[in-house]
């Protein structure tokens, strides 16, 4: 019988290897070409995972949205932050093709938001992290 330590850390390890997958399926479609895909297999797996539309998310403030995610259960620190390169990776894969500039805009603002609260909050500094923040300022100019 699992306590619930064991449980807490099953659902973080859990949500960790969806979020891996996601980010590898959008660099994926990518590569073929069918970056229409990447709202729907990134909306279905959070839905399936988190009970979070990603439409929603991005309606949300940044400080909702960021409250929102740091609920669910398994979310923690490391968890956001690849929820911050999810976002990244979905804009990333949507830049060739103009009729999405708007949602990667705000994809990369909520990238922003996510990566800046993990430093203002976390007391590990990641060159990483500080190298992403740096590159999406300049991307939203």
């Amino acid at each position: 019988m699992l306590n619930s330590n064991d449980y807490i850390m099953r659902q973080i390890h859990q949500l960790s290897q969806v979020l891996a997958k996601v980010i590898a399926a959008v660099v994926g479609l990518k590569e073929t070409g069918q970056a229409q895909q990447v709202f729907e297999i990134t909306n279905n797996a959070l839905n399936e995972q988190l009970e979070l539309d990603l439409g929603s998310l991005l309606e949300m403030n940044s400080k909702e949205m960021i409250q929102t995610l740091e609920q669910k259960e398994g979310m923690n620190k490391e968890n956001l932050e690849q929820m911050a390169d999810l976002f990244y990776s979905i804009a990333n894969t949507l830049e060739e093709d103009q009729k999405w500039s708007g949602k990667i805009t705000e994809l990369l603002q909520r990238s922003l938001d996510i990566y800046t609260h993990i430093e203002e909050q976390g007391n590990v500094y990641s060159i990483d992290r500080n190298h992403k923040i740096q590159e999406i300022k300049k991307l939203l100019g």
